[in-house]
């Protein structure tokens, strides 16, 4: 996922933190000159951590890799703690990140992968930090912040390669929050065309043309099932309709209530539901 972090510096261009200045004026100026080439070609003093610091973040993403989330806050954290400053701390930042992400400490991941998205010094770091938080945003309800780090990413990526399909697809559902239904099938026509074989795909296939939400209260395999129950409900509550949808590759006949152009609205709507609401989904329907 990350790469091993670098401990040498850039080759021929040596630290340059201070440098003392004597002589007359115009060699004052001279070699102030020197500092501000050298600075522009190393990008500043860019301090690195040491081999056992990069030990602790190669621990981290370890730990990562086997989905042991403390063990991954840990290790990032020790290293946080006495390498902060330096190059490779946007790596442990975004690791750290993640792991508190699995955990479901949404603030937690949140900062961090701010963090790491702010301070990445390479564009891949700053695009996975930048989807991250997209997804983040997605699943705290938060389209607007989604929309806008999707797109961000967008700018950045290679929209030919993966993960631009998960990229397109989490901004369709954004923009499907927002009741902007043919704006969200745009990206999921151009991902379906792209990577028609990727598992984000499926799911966009199942989203792609819909025009409202609306509340799916029980699927059955039978129609006369899901109209039965929909009479029954008629004469104790809301009004259902019964749809129909191919879900892993069986057609079922969904009892569903409500049409509702954002998802705001829906849940607004949603509690008029009663009881109903509370075992039901909300969904994007055709």
């Amino acid at each position: 996922m990350i790469a091993n972090a670098a401990t040498s510096r850039l080759p021929g261009v040596p630290p340059v933190c201070a440098m003392p200045v004597r002589g007359s004026a115009g060699g004052r100026r001279a070699a102030l000159a020197a500092v501000g080439l050298l600075l522009a070609a190393c990008g500043g003093c860019v301090q690195h951590a040491g081999p056992e610091a990069v030990k602790l973040l190669g621990d981290a993403q370890a730990a990562y890799g086997r989905s042991d989330d403390q063990g991954t806050i840990a290790k990032a954290g020790e290293f946080l703690a006495q390498n902060s400053n330096t190059a490779e701390a946007d790596a442990a930042y975004y690791l750290r990140g993640l792991a508190y992400y699995r955990t479901k400490d949404l603030p937690a991941a949140r900062e961090d992968l701010k963090r790491a998205a702010d301070r990445a010094r390479g564009k891949d770091l700053r695009v996975k930090a930048g989807k991250a938080l997209g997804d983040l945003a997605l699943e705290s309800g938060d389209a607007d912040s989604a929309r806008m780090f999707y797109t961000q990413v967008m700018d950045e990526m290679d929209l030919a390669k993966p993960p631009a399909d998960e990229v397109r697809y989490g901004l369709g559902c954004a923009l499907q929050h927002k009741g902007l239904w043919w704006d969200a099938d745009v990206q999921f026509d151009r991902l379906l065309h792209d990577f028609p074989d990727r598992p984000a795909a499926r799911l966009a296939g199942r989203r792609i043309r819909c025009l409202a939400w609306t509340f799916q209260l029980a699927a059955f395999d039978r129609q006369d099932l899901a109209e039965a129950e929909s009479a029954r409900l008629a004469k104790i509550g809301p009004k259902t309709t019964v749809g129909q949808a191919v879900v892993d590759g069986k057609l079922k006949f969904l009892l569903q209530a409500g049409w509702y152009d954002t998802h705001a609205a829906a849940e607004a709507a949603g509690k008029t539901l009663g009881g109903l609401a509370a075992n039901a989904q909300l969904v994007p329907t055709r």
